[in-house]
């Protein structure tokens, strides 16, 4: 049978899963693993935004707000993965670095797997998520042929992110500053 494109983008969060715990036991391969990792997930996210979430939004316009907030997990995601690759992988800060990340995108995949993907079960037919699926895989293998490094949101979305939250004294903050107030 088949994969569609919930299947693909489980299988995605369990290689993830995986790695994470490389990451935690194999301390003398993680540089190579960050690389993995980062290359993978930014490739899988970004597929996800621009080919997924796109047709769910299309089929199901109530999950919208569902999928703005799993965009912004994502780059919260990549923000953090940024600072675990500037992080010496013998130092204390990777492993702390590690764990924001891992804490970060386990959240976001529960909330995934049981929000997103049932609600893109229920909305879109079964032969599209099997076209679905090879589209997904096809935009990330284009990613994946020249990967970026991940960028997280700029001091103008962290600064526009504040004001509508309320957040005193934005204006004069750094961005790891805004990041830090936004509870990111």
């Amino acid at each position: 049978m088949s994969q569609t494109v919930i299947d693909l983008i489980k299988a995605d969060h369990r290689d993830v899963e995986m790695i994470f715990e490389k990451l935690r036991r194999e301390k003398e391969n993680r540089p190579a693993l960050v690389a993995e990792l980062a290359a993978k997930f930014v490739a899988h996210a970004r597929a996800e935004e621009t080919k997924v979430y796109t047709e769910l939004a299309k089929a199901k316009p109530s999950e919208r707000g569902e999928i703005h907030h799993g965009v912004e997990e994502h780059h919260q995601a990549e923000e953090l993965l940024a600072k675990l690759m500037d992080a010496d992988p013998d130092k204390p800060e990777f492993l702390s670095a590690l764990e924001a990340l891992i804490k970060a995108v386990s959240h976001h995949v529960e909330e995934e797997e049981s929000e997103i993907l049932p609600a893109m079960s229920k909305a879109i037919p079964a032969a599209k998520l099997v076209k679905l699926g090879r589209v997904f895989s096809q935009a990330k293998a284009d990613e994946l042929a020249t990967p970026p490094r991940p960028v997280g949101r700029t001091k103008q979305e962290l600064l526009d992110r504040a004001k509508r939250k309320g957040v005193t004294g934005y204006s004069s903050m750094t961005k790891d500053e805004l990041i830090d107030a936004l509870g990111d």
